[in-house]
């Protein structure tokens, strides 16, 4: 027996148990989960194990303010000696505290996707509304209208400065609404006279 106890070791595990304040937490329990377990008491803040190779792992506990404080630190022995390890406690907040808090919060738009939908709807003939007004639709509206206008005159030079509004429509692909504000519209700033004969229309050219 006095051969086989030269051969094992034993090392010294202490230290101190130290608050949020850094004070020391007297009547602390400390405990290593060694086999058998040990566990003490720290009277003044400080405890001590003896301990032989192996992994460690040591808690203390110490209640506060009707507050639970926990600490652990692990520890591996690999030879005797003394090993100085201060535990440093901290609150113990348990998962019963957040159960008890709510966080169900509901979603404003469940149940509510035909407004979304609605929404977007509104949006988008809006986007759509402004881009036709746009100044630029407008300015390319213009140009074709000043286009076809030019293409009626164009007609008249070459038919000797006058044309039926009948013939007219063959050469322009466009309504007769659309001939007809034309030629009112070449009317206004006097390049052309409507004539009326029989049930339609002679368009002289003006000089």
């Amino acid at each position: 027996m006095i051969l086989l106890s030269s051969f094992t070791y034993a090392a010294t595990i202490s230290g101190s148990i130290y608050d949020l304040s850094i004070n020391k937490a007297k009547n602390s329990i400390v405990e290593v989960n060694s086999n058998p377990k040990q566990r003490v008491v720290a009277v003044n803040g400080t405890y001590e194990f003896q301990l032989s190779q192996g992994i460690y792992s040591i808690t203390a506990y110490y209640e506060k303010d009707n507050t639970k404080h926990t600490a652990e630190e692990n520890i591996t022995i690999i030879d005797d000696g003394t090993y100085v390890i201060d535990l440093f406690l901290y609150p113990d907040f348990n998962e019963e505290l957040f159960d008890d808090i709510n966080f169900d919060v509901q979603n404003p738009y469940k149940n509510n996707y035909s407004w979304v939908l609605l929404i977007v709807i509104l949006v988008l003939l809006a986007l759509f509304y402004i881009y036709k007004k746009s100044p630029k639709k407008i300015q390319e509206k213009k140009q074709n209208f000043s286009k076809d206008l030019s293409t009626i005159i164009n007609l008249l030079e070459k038919n000797q400065g006058r044309i039926t509004q009948r013939e007219l429509r063959k050469h322009i692909p466009l309504s007769e609404a659309k001939i007809s504000l034309m030629i009112t519209e070449l009317e206004a700033i006097g390049r052309v006279k409507k004539i009326k004969k029989g049930r339609g229309n002679i368009i002289i050219l003006q000089k």
